[in-house]
């Protein structure tokens, strides 16, 4: 029997990183990272300041699925994102090299492109960057960063813009009105890409965006279909009857964001 691939989950204790260390199956030997102490023997504990530290923790490792980050994008500070998100995120590229990691794959976000959807417009893997914050600009540097570390390095980088994810949560516990029922990303369809994107083969370099199967989504998978061999199986829209009567609206910067249709 062939050996289980080694997979790294940083910020493992995160609401996507959880549910991977819960869900991954066992055809993977899994090891989680946390700032903080853990009692789960799977966990060492790591923070993102060290390149050679990162590299030691790396080392041996087939795949990195790098969740560390910092994650609220409604604001405009950019202090609280320098460390996590710039400099930590270059350090945990540059120790996956240094540590002859296969594959990293980085968590992105849909803010990468967020300014499309603010404007009504739809985007796919091959529109340009159109952030709309600080957060969603950081992810930019991480998606650029890992086309560098693909081309420079030989390093395989798989980008996922992840919709809208909160653990265990289906689409009537969000609060973002009828804008959930096109960005939503299930528990299972969020294991499944996350699969996909550790066995697909032949990828260099990929972005790919990380949705279920809504019948409103206005990001398009179809790469991530094609590529990956992603199969989504959940839809928002079964939860429409309990959503749209409650109403609400998803803002940002003053702007509202019903979703599009």
């Amino acid at each position: 029997m062939a050996d289980r691939l080694k997979v790294m989950v940083t910020g493992a204790t995160g609401k996507i990183g959880q549910t991977l260390m819960e869900d991954l199956p066992d055809c993977f030997d899994v090891t989680g990272t946390s700032r903080s102490p853990n009692d789960d023997p799977r966990f060492i504990q790591l923070d993102f300041d060290d390149v050679d530290t990162i590299a030691q923790a790396f080392a041996g490792q087939d795949v990195v699925v790098h969740m560390h980050a910092k994650s609220d994008h409604n604001t405009d500070d950019f202090e609280p994102y320098l460390q996590p998100n710039i400099v930590g995120l270059w350090n945990a590229y540059e120790a996956a090299r240094l540590a002859g990691v296969r594959r990293f794959i980085y968590a992105s976000s849909n803010h990468a492109t967020g300014w499309y959807e603010i404007v009504g417009e739809r985007c796919d893997a091959e529109s340009l960057p159109r952030p709309d914050g600080v957060y969603g600009a950081a992810k930019v540097w991480g998606e650029a960063l890992g086309r560098y570390f693909s081309d420079r390095h030989g390093m395989e980088v798989i980008v996922l813009r992840i919709g809208s994810y909160e653990y265990r949560q289906k689409p009537p516990e969000f609060s973002m009105g009828p804008r959930i029922l096109s960005t939503w990303l299930s528990d299972r369809d969020l294991l499944n890409l996350v699969q996909r994107s550790i066995v697909a083969p032949g990828i260099k370099y990929g972005i790919y965006y990380g949705i279920s199967a809504n019948a409103r989504a206005y990001w398009d998978i179809t790469n991530a279909v094609s590529e990956l061999g992603y199969r989504p199986v959940d839809n928002a829209e079964e939860y429409a009857d309990e959503v749209l009567p409650r109403g609400g609206v998803y803002s940002l910067w003053g702007f509202e964001v019903p979703g599009m249709t």
